[in-house]
């Protein structure tokens, strides 16, 4: 889901749930409408905040991977050269014994 959805649709279930709470309870129009106003600035507040520790999750797990993914490579690396540089050694190794 988008982020920028967050906020709306806590605002809407928030919304929802008090609307059928109070037709349930049949609380008269005026008290209604004001309560739910209520909850509505509430409850998009609350998606706001939401949405905000959301997006910064995210940004730092994605930080995170990209550390992870420096890490492997460089490991890769490295890795490569030891390879490299063993194969080096066994040629260098079994060139005299050729010439034998």
């Amino acid at each position: 889901m988008k982020s920028e959805y967050i906020p709306k649709v806590i605002t809407l279930l928030a919304g929802a749930v008090v609307s059928i709470i109070l037709i349930i309870r049949d609380t008269s129009v005026t008290y209604s409408l004001e309560v739910l106003l209520a909850t509505l600035v509430i409850f998009y507040i609350v998606g706001i905040l939401a949405q905000y520790i959301i997006l910064r999750v995210e940004k730092s797990n994605h930080f995170i991977q990209q550390q992870r993914n420096q890490e492997l490579e460089e490991a890769t690396r490295r890795r490569q050269l030891e390879m490299e540089q063993q194969l080096d050694n066994d040629n260098e190794v079994s060139a005299p014994s050729e010439q034998a």
